[in-house]
């Protein structure tokens, strides 16, 4: 007689977080766009709908310009409070509305199309780690500044940084239009990256940026576990240093990364 199948009733629901940091630039944003349609049952969340309104923004005291690249620009209280509400009732509060989903940055129209039949391979390889007593919900939470804020890292069970050097950074960030805002639409002035963006990545993300230095070097693969002992910041934090790879690679490796954390997590 055929095992019947574990009735809804019985089955565990568990609700896993997984978080995608990094530079601006670094395809986070592409790949957490992908990632939604990989994983069954998800909600992305952007941290770029968590800025204050743009009056109320740090002014950079160098350039005299609204500072857009440092946690005080980000409401972190509305995020984590957000992210805690689609935990609890897998869905957004009511009346929430994204902006970041009226950017055209990260949006997979600028990139080779990744086939459905390879992301649908992806999913098998995920879910493959998942017991058939557990309904899984996911949370993909997308942000370029998820681990500096303690409480918010804490509510992250996966957490991954997508980085890549400097010049491709500025290159991609420079060569993009702008941004939807609360008030309207903000473009980058000139010089915008050297003198606002880059000092505040360096300043906020050092630990981040001496790991993607070693992963350069050859001295660390960037996954955690898999050389000694890391500082507190990038801690049990997968790091992929993109480089000119391309958003399929990309997606591929930090499935596989996510395959690795589930089958643990499920050990």
């Amino acid at each position: 007689m055929a095992m019947e199948a574990i009735s809804s009733s019985t089955r565990q629901t568990k609700i896993i977080s997984i978080g995608l940091s990094g530079p601006t630039s670094g395809g986070k944003t592409t790949v957490s766009r992908y990632l939604k349609s990989i994983l069954p049952n998800s909600t992305l969340l952007h941290q770029d709908d968590f800025y204050f309104p743009e009056v109320q923004l740090p002014i950079d005291p160098k350039t005299g310009l609204a500072n857009w690249d440092c946690p005080q620009a980000i409401d972190f209280p509305a995020l984590i409070k957000t992210l805690a509400y689609i935990r609890d009732h897998n869905e957004f509060p009511a009346g929430f509305d994204s902006l970041e989903d009226k950017n055209p940055v990260g949006s997979k129209e600028f990139s080779t199309p990744i086939p459905q039949s390879v992301l649908d391979s992806y999913r098998e390889q995920i879910m493959a780690q998942v017991p058939s007593d557990k309904d899984i919900k996911f949370v993909i939470v997308d942000g370029f500044m998820l681990y500096v804020n303690e409480h918010l890292c804490d509510t992250i069970d996966i957490k991954l940084f997508l980085t890549a050097p400097y010049r491709t950074l500025k290159d991609r960030r420079e060569s993009r239009k702008g941004y939807a805002t609360l008030e309207g639409y903000w473009e980058d002035p000139p010089g915008y990256f050297d003198d606002v963006v880059w000092p505040n990545y360096l300043a906020w993300n050092g630990p981040f940026v001496e790991l993607t230095d070693a992963i350069e070097r050859g001295e660390e693969s960037g996954e955690y576990g898999s050389q000694g002992t890391r500082g507190t910041m990038t801690n049990n934090v997968d790091v992929v240093s993109s480089g000119d790879a391309t958003i399929q690679s990309m997606v591929e490796r930090v499935s596989e990364l996510i395959t690795k954390r589930a089958q643990e997590m499920f050990q």
